[in-house]
Formats: C-alpha cells, structure tokens, sequence
C-alpha cells in the first residue's frame, strides 16, 4: 500500500492516470445514490458513510475509523489539487472507458476485458518484450508504467487485465522446478483453476496421511477441478480440488506426482499457521494481481477479518501473513459497488478486504476428515 506524501508527489505529475482512478464519471459516478452532490468531495463523503456503516457492525474502534477517514480526507485534497489537469482528459476518459462489472469475489475470469487497453496501445513504443503465456505481459508504455507507479522503469508485467501493478515475476525456484518437470508450490503461487479462473495459492503442505495439498479460495472452483501453477503451466495440470467449504470460503487441493511444494515461494516465507491481528495491526498479502500489500486490520472475528488490504480479482486466496504466519486468506470485497485496488495510486482508496481466518479453515479441515485434515507446512 502506497503511502498519501507519496501519493500526492505522483498524481500531480500523473493527471492521466488519476482521470481513470478517481475521476472519471463513466467509472465512478453511476454507483453513486441518484440524490448525491457530485465533485470528488461528495464522492469521498458517500464513500466513507457508507464505510464506517459497515465497519461499526463489526464493533470497530472510534479510534480505527478517525484514522481511515483522515488519510482519505488528505488523499482527496491531493486529487482536487489535481483537477485542473484531469480535466484535459476528461475526454479520453469519456471514450475509453467502460462501465465496470462489479463482482465482490476475487477470482479472476481468464476471458475479463481490458477497458483501457486503447490508451495503452496508443502510448506504447514499438518496443514490446514478448513472452509464450497470454497472461505474461509486458508492458512499457507511458500509461502503464505511471499507472503502475513506476514511471522511469523501462517496463511492467500485467498477469490479470485490469490491474494496473507491477505483478510478480516467475521466480527461479518455479523455473528450476520446471526442468525437472515439476510444477513448484508455495504461498502466493499463481494459480489456474480449469484453465478459465486465475487465483492465488495461500499455503502448501502435507495433511495427516502424507498427502501433498494446497489451499486457496473456496470461490475459485469446485471439487473435480483441474489445477495447475501460472507461473509453470508448460508442466500442466498438476493438483485437483478435492474438497470445498463455500461458507469458510476455502478450497483444498491434492497435488499430484508433479508437484513440488515448499514454505517459501518467490520471497514470501511462511513460519506457522494461524494466529490473528489486533485491530490498528498491519498485515499483508501476496497475490498475482496485486503483488505485496499491507494495510492496518480494522476488526477480527473468530471467522471473519477485515483489512485495508489492496486486492482485487485474481488475488483471490492470497496468504494474509503477519510476522511470517499465515493468519488468513484473501476473500473479497467488504462492501458492494466501491472500486477494486487496481493500482497503487488509489492509496487507501479502495474497497477493504474480507479475508478469511486460518483457524477457522484448519479447525474445519480437521473436523471433517479426509483431504486436508492435519495440514501442516512442509519442512522446507
């Protein structure tokens, strides 16, 4: 998560860009009650009612919400400062930009449109590194590198169209695994669910019969399901979703023979399992669409936490991880209608985060038995 003095030096520079994230009436307007004001004010203030109603049922402290409600108070001061810019866009926006489909789970639909790709091509060089996998692109056009605040990079990785982030890369561990004719897993791994869904992998380990097995979101398919890694899909399919509780949001995945698995995964290690976060607490995630996140927990239930978190559509299932435990899994969106993070410009402008608890998944996983039960990280 971008902090706002950083925020408020790139958008002023970045007129462009924030005419699509903060501005753009096709995008944001329409989601607002008919009898609202208009102007970026108006939309903040509707924004943060209807956030601190949400938050306030699950017993948020005062303290919590002061906190939030300033850092957006003072990131919508650095969009009006640049408004006189945005303006001259306005247009483009206008043309360019489709009303977007909302969704509160977090799974992607390999087949989801890009909205701003025009503005993409029409920005980008001719210069275009190339890669064998549709969702491996590399991008260096001025839109693309702005949007993803890395305006002076000679290029950005796209995994999931419409985010706007750097993404991670394919680590070595994946491409040593990968000429061994294996398919490497670990938290954060990218993650293909029959072919058509891209999600991310929260942890892999062993269950009490010696299984290798993954977990991830419960949305992101169903029992029977095909698995395979993103980031060594060559290999093919490698795992099958074995079982699937939709109320705890949790799916369970047998690896098969090719699959490797480890505690550590492109720079993100897990130590244990379970555990929670106070609220005021930052936790962070790793997903494919977003990458590393951290945002402060506002409230913790026995079930159920919910964060300021980056993550939109393809992050479903990332690890939420706090002093290298895995405490949790990313869900979905806590409130219906606000806008996905799509780029780390937005700051704390976003929809927080519904992430599930891994206590509860694992205290789950061991009462029904079969598949999963016992699950433990690996040793390494």
């Amino acid at each position: 998560m971008i902090r706002i003095p950083h925020l408020k030096k790139v958008i002023v520079g970045s007129a462009f860009v924030g005419a699509f994230f903060f501005a753009s009436p096709t995008a944001g307007a329409q989601e607002l009650p008919a009898s609202a004001p208009t102007g970026s004010d108006a939309v903040t203030t509707a924004v943060l009612n209807q956030f601190n109603s949400e938050i306030a049922r699950f017993g948020a402290a005062s303290g919590v919400t002061a906190a939030v409600n300033q850092a957006v108070s003072d990131a919508n001061t650095a969009i009006v400062q640049a408004q006189s810019e945005i303006a001259k866009w306005q247009p483009a926006t206008e043309q360019f930009v489709a009303r977007e489909h909302n969704t509160q789970q977090y799974a992607q639909p390999l087949t989801n449109p890009n909205p701003i790709g025009m503005i993409e091509n029409a920005t980008q060089p001719e210069f275009k590194p190339q890669g064998t996998d549709p969702n491996y692109v590399w991008k260096n056009d001025a839109f693309s590198k702005v949007a993803a605040a890395k305006p002076f990079n000679d290029y950005v990785l796209h995994r999931v169209p419409a985010s706007y982030f750097d993404a991670p890369r394919i680590p070595e561990e994946s491409n040593a695994a990968m000429t061994r004719g294996k398919s490497l897993y670990g938290p954060g791994t990218p993650l293909y669910v029959n072919q058509d869904t891209m999600c991310t992998l929260t942890a892999a380990g062993t269950d009490a019969a010696g299984r290798k097995v993954g977990l991830t979101a419960g949305h992101c398919g169903n029992v029977g399901d095909s698995v395979s890694s993103a980031d060594s899909w060559q290999v093919g399919t490698t795992g099958t979703i074995a079982a699937k509780n939709e109320y705890l949001d949790y799916t369970v995945i047998e690896f098969g023979s090719k699959a490797e698995i480890s505690r550590s995964y492109n720079g993100v290690t897990a130590t244990q399992l379970g555990g929670t976060a106070k609220p005021g607490e930052l936790t962070c995630k790793t997903g494919v669409a977003t990458g590393t996140t951290c945002g402060v927990t506002y409230q913790q239930s026995r079930e159920v936490q919910i964060n300021q978190i980056c993550a939109m559509v393809g992050d479903s299932g990332a690890p939420v991880m706090s002093n290298g435990r895995i405490i949790g899994t990313v869900s979905r969106g806590l409130i219906p209608g606000l806008p996905e993070c799509r780029s780390p410009l937005q700051g704390p402008l976003h929809n927080p985060t519904v992430a599930m608890n891994m206590d509860a998944i694992l205290a789950d996983m061991n009462r029904r038995g079969g598949v999963g039960a016992g699950f433990v990280l690996p040793q390494h």
